[in-house]
């Protein structure tokens, strides 16, 4: 049995390289069309200006995308090509929102605060805002904004993410950050999980 965990775990160790190994968001596709759901999920207020969130997503895919450029108008059916990788505080910044941590984690009560809550915090890092001067009617949220904006810069979840840029041809269209999930990474450890937890309440001979 030993010997079998053995062999499995090297064979862990061979897939976690080869796809470390691989460039990043290799196999995201070449083009997308990205659409925003109607109505504005929340406002938050920095100095004279009010931070409005629309949620954007791939059409027909549940994927995470967020937008980066706050000055330009949100994507309403436009076709996105790939345009590169994020930097690397903004990608570390993501990491530490959502949803690489979960509502729970982020103290907050649904899914549109905890994306609302990580917008904010990649604009906040992009545009360079003082995350202590935004203001808004939600503490949780307002905690969610901070906790993620400072744990990004601070690098807690490095590596956590991978994503890619999409721009479109419209340059009043704000370009978008797709988030991809390594599904062969998650059944890996969801299989072995799984096992750990058979071998630890397996029943006992005698």
């Amino acid at each position: 049995m030993k010997l079998k965990k053995y062999i499995k775990v090297i064979s862990y160790f061979i897939i976690f390289t080869l796809l470390i190994g691989t460039n990043i968001g290799a196999s995201m596709p070449d083009t997308v069309k990205i659409i925003t759901e109607k109505g504005i999920i929340d406002t938050v207020h920095y100095e004279n200006y009010d931070l409005n969130v629309e949620r954007i997503k791939i059409e027909g895919s549940d994927d995470i995308v967020y937008c980066l450029e706050i000055d330009k108008k949100f994507p309403s059916g436009q076709t996105f090509l790939k345009n590169g990788t994020n930097n690397e505080q903004i990608n570390n910044v993501i990491a530490a929102g959502y949803p690489n941590k979960s509502v729970a984690e982020l103290n907050l009560d649904n899914e549109n605060q905890a994306y609302f809550a990580t917008q904010i915090a990649i604009w906040s890092s992009v545009q360079g805002y003082d995350v202590n001067k935004i203001k808004g009617d939600n503490p949780k949220i307002l905690n969610a904004i901070r906790t993620i904006y400072n744990d990004g810069v601070s690098g807690k979840y490095k590596n956590k993410i991978q994503s890619k840029i999409y721009k479109t041809s419209d340059d009043s269209i704000q370009e978008v950050i797709i988030i991809s999930h390594d599904d062969l990474m998650d059944t890996l450890m969801s299989e072995e999980k799984a096992e750990s937890e058979q071998m630890e309440f397996a029943p006992q001979e005698g």
